[in-house]
This record gives structure tokens, C-alpha cells and sequence, in this order.
């Protein structure tokens, strides 16, 4: 229910904003979203007894000046509802539409084995071609046999496993006799 609330706040957001504009209003976002997550402020925002223009005054008020007037005006709007505490879901969804208008995704890859450079480029072209997205991946760690690639915007996740293709050959073999 919030992630919906929270999408037509960003929808908001997007409509009226360039991409040059939204780069700096995520930088932004960013860093109210940090803020947020301190403790004595997530109390401030969390709190039934503090009331919205209590909050407004506290936590929205000083940024007038320094952060973009359309988002200042936004937060705002969502401080008068008592929405502060959906920030983290709009930066999410801002960030991905972003991701989206752009049609670049990235995404990482666990592998049992060192990859070249020139592995990880081909697994790039081919996802791209699968997907019809500017893919880029980055080598995060190491699985036990195999191999694994995980794009999470896009939905993907691929997953090689020699245990799990052995197991497969063997029930296949022992099906046929």
C-alpha cells in the first residue's frame, strides 16, 4: 500500500522534472533518505505525538534554499499528509524509472571461477540481446560450483549449477532405463 502511495508521489515527481534536474534531486533524496535512517530522526517522523507541522518545521523547513523548489515543494506536500516515512520507496521508484528511461540496468555475477573481462562482456551482449537492455555486471563474489547472474530490476536470474546439472543427467539416465 505505501510502495503505491508512494509511486504516485514519484510519478509527481517525474512529470515535472528533465533528467538533468532529477540527478540532483535523487543526489537529494539521497541524502534525506541517510538522514532519515538516523535514529532521533526516524523517532521525529515515526511519532504520533509530534504533529505534521511539528515535523514540517523541524525536518522540511530548513531545506528550503538548498534542494530543488519542485522537491522541496513535494516533501512538503508529503509532510502535510504525514508521508515523510515513504522517502526510501520514492527515491527506490525515482531511481528506477530512471534506470528504465535510460533502458540501463546493472547487475552482478557470482561465479566458482576467475572471469575475464572479456567473459563478463559477453554475458553482457548476450543478456542485452535476451533483454533489449544496456546490461552491465559486476563480479560481487564466489558460489560453490557454477555460476549465477542477477539482474534484480529487470527480474533476471540465471543460475548454472554443475551438482544441480549432474543431478539432472543422472534422473534423465535413470528415467530412460
Amino acid at each position: 500500500m505505501e510502495e503505491l502511495i508512494a509511486k504516485r508521489y514519484a510519478v509527481a515527481l517525474l512529470e515535472l522534472s528533465d533528467s538533468k534536474v532529477l540527478q540532483n534531486q535523487i543526489a537529494s533524496l539521497e541524502n534525506m533518505v541517510e538522514a532519515l535512517a538516523t535514529n532521533r530522526i526516524k523517532e521525529i517522523v515515526e511519532s504520533p505525538l509530534v504533529s505534521n507541522s511539528d515535523k514540517f518545521k523541524t525536518l522540511v523547513e530548513p531545506l528550503k534554499g538548498s534542494i530543488d523548489d519542485t522537491l522541496y515543494k513535494l516533501i512538503a506536500i508529503m509532510s502535510q499528509k504525514g508521508r515523510l516515512n515513504l522517502l526510501p520507496e520514492l527515491l527506490d521508484i525515482i531511481k528506477f524509472e530512471m534506470k528504465k528511461r535510460s533502458n540501463k540496468f546493472e547487475g552482478t555475477i557470482e561465479s566458482d571461477k576467475s572471469l575475464t573481462s572479456r567473459d563478463i562482456a559477453d554475458l553482457e551482449k548476450t543478456l542485452q540481446k535476451y533483454s533489449g537492455a544496456k546490461i552491465t555486471l559486476k563480479k560481487v563474489g564466489e558460489t560453490e560450483d557454477g555460476i549465477r547472474v542477477k539482474v534484480e530490476d529487470l527480474g533476471l536470474e540465471l543460475n548454472f549449477s554443475k551438482s544441480r546439472v549432474k543431478a539432472d543427467l543422472l534422473a534423465y539416465i535413470q528415467q530412460a532405463i
